[in-house]
C-alpha cells in the first residue's frame, strides 16, 4: 500500500505557507518592539518563527540572520525597512547589517514584508524572484499607525514640556493620515488647534475639525503664537528663517518620516526646544501595532 505524505498548509490572508518548506514560516528581522510583539503572536498561532537582529527577548531564541531568512517562506522586516537605505534598521546592538547582504539572502518564491520600501530595493527583491510587500502602503496598517504615532507624540508633548497640553495653543504642520488623526486627538483634549497645509482639499476637510486651517504662504506670521508646533511633513519647512519668528517657550515635535522638516541646528542655536521623534509605535504601542501587522499577514 503505497505511502500517502500528508503535507500541513496554512492559508494565510496574504500568502500560502506549505509547513513542509524550510524550517520555518516566518523570519521576523530586526526593528524595535513591533517585531518582538509580531514574533511572539505568530508562535502563539502556531506557526514556526525564525528571528535574528530583535531588540531583544529572552523568550525568542535568534539565528544568524542569514540563516533566518534562508529557511523562512515569508521574511517579515522592520517598520522602516531602513533609516538611511543602506543598513537594516535595528536596535538588537550588533553590527550594522547592509542590505546588499540582506538582499542576497532571499531567493525565489519569498514574499518580503518590511515598511517604507525604497523602489530601488523593491525592484532587486523583484529580480530575485522575490516579492517585496510595503505594509505601510496597505490602508488598514496605515490607520493603526496613525494612531500610535498621534498618541505618541501627545505623550511626548506632555513629558517634555512644562505646560498642560489641555488649552494650550497648537500647530500641526501637514494633513495626511497622521495630521488628521493627532489633530482629532488634540480637540479631544481641548486644544486649540491649527492647521497648516498645501493642498485645498486637505484644507477644507482640516477646516471641519480644527479650530482653523491655512496655507503655506500664511505660516511665518503665524509662528509667534503657538505653544506646541507638530511637524508630519518630510521636506523641510521649519528652516532658521521660520525658527526665528517663533516665540522662546514653543516646543517644537517633528513626526515626520526621515529627513523630517525642522532645521534642528538652528533651532538649538536660537534656544528652541524642538525634537525629531522616528518610531513612535515601536515605543508607546508596539503590542497594538505588532497586532495589526500579523492580523494583515494571516487575515485573521
Amino acid at each position: 500500500m503505497p505511502h500517502i505524505l500528508w503535507m500541513t498548509v496554512k492559508f494565510c490572508g496574504r500568502c500560502l505557507l506549505n509547513m513542509n518548506t524550510g524550517s520555518c514560516d516566518f523570519a521576523v528581522i530586526g526593528g524595535d518592539m513591533r517585531q518582538v510583539y509580531a514574533a511572539r503572536m505568530l508562535k502563539e498561532r502556531g506557526y514556526r518563527v525564525c528571528c535574528a537582529l530583535l531588540c531583544g527577548d529572552e523568550g525568542l531564541p535568534e539565528q544568524e540572520l542569514r540563516e533566518a531568512v534562508c529557511s523562512a517562506r515569508v521574511v517579515l522586516a522592520p517598520v522602516p525597512l531602513s533609516v538611511d537605505r543602506l543598513y537594516l534598521n535595528q536596535k538588537s546592538g550588533e553590527g550594522a547589517f547592509p542590505l546588499t547582504e540582506l538582499l542576497d539572502c532571499l531567493k525565489e518564491g519569498q514574499k518580503f514584508y518590511a515598511g517604507c520600501i525604497s523602489e530601488e530595493f523593491a525592484y532587486a527583491v523583484s529580480d530575485k524572484g522575490a516579492e517585496a510587500i510595503d505594509i505601510m502602503k496597505q490602508e488598514e496598517i496605515a490607520v493603526y499607525n496613525t494612531i500610535a504615532t498621534a498618541e505618541g507624540a501627545v505623550a511626548e508633548a506632555v513629558m517634555k514640556s512644562p505646560r498642560n497640553l489641555h488649552g494650550s495653543r497648537c500647530l500641526v504642520l501637514g494633513y495626511g493620515k497622521c495630521a488628521r488623526t493627532l489633530t482629532a486627538l488634540l480637540k479631544g483634549m481641548h486644544c486649540q488647534v491649527q492647521v497648516c497645509a498645501r493642498n485645498p482639499a486637505q484644507l477644507a476637510e482640516a477646516a471641519i475639525l480644527a479650530d482653523k486651517a491655512f496655507e503655506f504662504g500664511e505660516l511665518e506670521a503665524a509662528l509667534p503664537d503657538y505653544d506646541f508646533i507638530f511637524n508630519t511633513v518630510p521636506a523641510m519647512i521649519l528652516n532658521r528663517r521660520m525658527i526665528e519668528n517663533m516665540n522662546s517657550a514653543v516646543c517644537i515635535f517633528d513626526i515626520a518620516s526621515a529627513p523630517g522638516g525642522v532645521e534642528f541646528e538652528a533651532a538649538e542655536e536660537l534656544g528652541i526646544s524642538a525634537w525629531l521623534l522616528p518610531g513612535l509605535p515601536g515605543k508607546y504601542a508596539p503590542a497594538s501595532s505588532a497586532e495589526a501587522i500579523v492580523r494583515y499577514l494571516i487575515g485573521k
